[in-house]
């Protein structure tokens, strides 16, 4: 638990210590599985130990690793998609049709440029898949990759300018899990991590 949450904290900025006792006693922890916790996260690259000052929110990944990010994304999940309608197309078309209206809403009635509910939104889209594809390998691998994405694009620039692009990738993603369509699953897929990586490089 303590590492999932400190994962969602995405509201932190790079550079951000991560002080454990004082963040135990936030959550009501000991700061013995928040110290675990926090290793096991600096084997993901979200954030890092500096010798004799604890540890610290990760920078952002530079562009060359932010296209390694998406290479690593466009080998998982489209598979998982795959994997994913085969063993419960409906139901988990069902889950991610409630995180679409979420990301939908989030896209409209955002406040002051703050996109965090629809980064949300987007990420439960994605781990609702990963978890339905029902290898917890996959799952642990896409999680990181998920968070990674998610501050690359909330600390590069402010804004988020591709909701209508996304949204309807994620539409054609719905409908082929709506129509069993496995196959339509992994390309539907992998056509959207191809638009992202391409609007955020513009080629």
């Amino acid at each position: 638990m303590p590492q999932r949450a400190a994962r969602r904290r995405g509201g932190l900025e790079p550079g951000t210590p991560l002080r454990i006792d004082t963040i135990a006693k936030d959550w009501g922890v000991s700061p013995t599985p928040l110290r675990e916790a926090l290793a096991k996260l600096e084997n993901t690259g979200l954030v890092v130990r500096v010798p004799h000052r604890g540890y610290t929110v990760a920078p952002l990944l530079d562009d060359g690793g932010f296209r390694e990010l998406m290479d690593a994304r466009l080998l998982i999940e489209p598979y998982s998609a795959r994997q994913a309608c085969e063993r419960d197309a409906a139901g988990t078309a069902r889950a991610l049709a409630e995180s679409h209206r979420l990301m939908e809403a989030a896209a409209v009635q955002h406040v002051a440029d703050d996109f965090r509910a629809y980064l949300q939104a987007d990420s439960a889209f994605h781990d609702t898949i990963a978890r339905a594809a029902g290898n917890r390998f996959l799952s642990a691998a896409i999680d990181p990759l998920g968070a990674h994405i998610q501050r690359f694009r909330r600390f590069t620039g402010g804004r988020v300018t591709d909701t209508h692009e996304a949204l309807a990738e994620h539409v054609a993603v719905l409908r082929a899990f709506e129509a069993g369509d496995a196959q339509g699953c992994e390309v539907a897929m992998r056509a959207h991590l191809e638009g992202v990586a391409h609007r955020a490089f513009g080629h």
